[in-house]
């Protein structure tokens, strides 16, 4: 009989260096959404709206829950795996990618800050020989030791950006490095969701009184 062959998780052994990213992350995100955030969805559903919304929100708080559940699972398995030939990077709400070692050209680090100059984010974004973004990595996911650590290893030329810049001027300079979220498109994905979900509170809200 002929055997199957199962798809293995990536192990250290393939790689040079294997990184994760922050377990507090992870674990604060979880406790959050558990004892935080869930729990204040219902009680405000309760409280504030009358009866006939509810199952209109409680569809959209498991619409919500599905999605983290989804983020927290890619979390969990998100890592960078940096071999001798090759290069994996799992991602939370990107794709994924998988490149020859050889493509990184060089590496750019940078500090930015949204709102205030105070709350600072490290960057990290690789390039191609032609100035393409491989990949881009931040410190709200990997922490700083990890990503000097990935910045090392590739052994490429690394240009240090040592003033903060604005995350706008960051984007600008680096336009292709841009997550799907933090572009115009993710804007117009979440606007589009929270129109939809006003238009159903509208609706729903007309229909009881007509009702009534």
């Amino acid at each position: 009989m002929g055997g199957t062959t199962a798809r293995a998780r990536p192990v250290a052994a393939a790689y040079d260096l294997v990184v994760r990213p922050r377990t507090t992350l992870l674990r604060s995100t979880a406790l959050s959404i558990a004892f935080s955030a869930a729990p204040l969805a219902v009680a405000l559903m309760w409280v504030s709206l009358p009866p006939r919304l509810w199952a209109l929100v409680a569809s959209v708080v498991v619409v919500l829950a599905l999605a983290t559940t989804v983020v927290l699972v890619r979390l969990g398995t998100a890592f960078v795996g940096i071999g001798p030939e090759r290069f994996d990077l799992r991602r939370v709400m990107s794709p994924n990618v998988t490149l020859d070692r050889s493509d990184v050209d060089r590496i750019v680090l940078a500090t930015t800050y949204g709102g205030s100059v105070d709350r600072t984010t490290r960057e990290l974004v690789a390039l191609s020989t032609s100035g393409t973004v491989l990949f881009r990595m931040r410190s709200d996911l990997w922490d700083e030791t990890t990503i000097a650590r990935v910045a090392n290893v590739f052994g490429v030329q690394i240009t240090e950006l040592r003033k903060p810049m604005p995350i706008r001027a960051f984007a600008r300079r680096f336009p292709t490095g841009r997550a799907w979220h933090e572009g115009r498109r993710g804007l117009v994905a979440v606007g589009t969701i929270a129109a939809v979900f006003v238009l159903g509170v509208l609706i729903a809200e007309t229909t009881g009184l007509l009702v009534g």
